[in-house]
């Protein structure tokens, strides 16, 4: 059993399952559009001593599917389970109803990837599967191809625990989408609580709080005895890991070029701020990738990078929220 799939290949694995899941239900939506409806960009900063690597970060919000659903009119969609055979029940219920389903994984589960490295919150779609082979049928992110994945790996896949993620089965699977009659507020509100979630956040751990943190504490990480994979994870989450480049702030400035379609008044210049900041998001990332491979730890101009995004993030973030007001008066234009 499966679902007519319908997949292009992305940059990010929750906004190419999300596309995907449009798609298949008629709307001719960008990967951009999509991760910028949920909000997507974050921080998160976290301390796992005992843990490999004891050093964190993320550069999305953990909410973007979510938010995403919230906004299209399906308020609550996720699903979890408290038992492993009732999600895999309920999963092949779903796909039996030709229903595509974008589940939250950790990809050291999944055989395709075969990774060394726990990363939990991994999305992918799921088409279909084959009863006899008792494998599912996914596609995944930046591949083409259609992937088989055992049940047996599928369930630990979806039910595992980690420091940052608890996966319970957690599935989306809308049984329609429609087009909202009025994107323009939607994208507004999106750009603005996006910002807002960033630089207004209370929390230690998240936020531009936490960034302008992690630059005064990564001066110390060379007493970290895992210092070098803290830097090179780092790096990848940043640059490799499934962000398009950047800290996926390139694949949120081709969503701000998009959103003046909609929003006149947005003009160009927050996507060209949020690309220089990709740029030094990027200058970071491979900073950190050399004091990796480097003989001592100096963390010095990894600091000095932090610095330079803070500041181009927070200018880009209050700028937004200086337009706000103009944004929703020119909603409907």
């Amino acid at each position: 059993m499966r679902a007519k799939i319908k997949h292009y290949p992305g940059r990010h694995c929750a906004s190419t399952a999300l596309r995907n899941l449009v798609n298949y239900h008629g709307l001719r939506w960008s990967e951009a559009l999509c991760f910028g409806l949920g909000a997507g960009l974050g921080f998160w900063l976290m301390d796992f001593p005992g843990a490999s690597p004891s050093r964190f970060i993320q550069v999305r919000c953990a909410s973007l599917e979510e938010q995403f659903f919230q906004r299209m009119g399906c308020p609550g969609l996720q699903r979890k389970f408290a038992d492993p055979a009732e999600g895999e029940k309920e999963l092949l219920a779903l796909l039996d109803r030709g229903l595509p389903v974008l589940a939250l994984t950790d990809l050291y589960y999944l055989p395709y990837f075969n990774s060394k490295t726990h990363f939990p919150g991994h999305a992918i779609t799921i088409w279909g599967y084959d009863r006899k082979k008792e494998v599912f049928l996914v596609t995944d992110t930046e591949r083409e191809e259609i992937l088989e994945v055992s049940f047996a790996q599928m369930r630990r896949a979806r039910f595992c625990r980690g420091p940052f993620f608890e996966l319970e089965g957690n599935l989306y699977a809308p049984q329609g989408l429609a087009e909202p009659e009025d994107m323009a507020p939607l994208i507004a509100g999106a750009i603005a609580a996006n910002s807002r979630a960033l630089l207004e956040s209370s929390a230690s751990f998240q936020g531009m709080a936490a960034l302008s943190r992690w630059g005064e504490e990564i001066r110390r990480w060379g007493s970290l005895p895992d210092w070098r994979w803290a830097a090179r994870f780092c790096y990848q989450v940043i640059e490799r890991r499934g962000t398009g480049g950047g800290g996926f702030r390139f694949l949120y400035a081709d969503f701000l070029k998009e959103a003046v379609n909609y929003l006149p008044r947005l003009g160009l210049t927050p996507a060209e701020m949020m690309e220089e900041a990709g740029r030094a998001w990027q200058k970071l990332a491979y900073t950190l990738k050399e004091i990796s491979q480097g003989e001592a730890p100096d963390f010095s101009p990894a600091a000095a990078d932090i610095a330079a995004v803070y500041e181009l993030e927070t200018a880009y973030h209050r700028r937004i929220l200086e337009l706000e007001l103009d944004l929703e008066a020119g909603a409907g234009e």
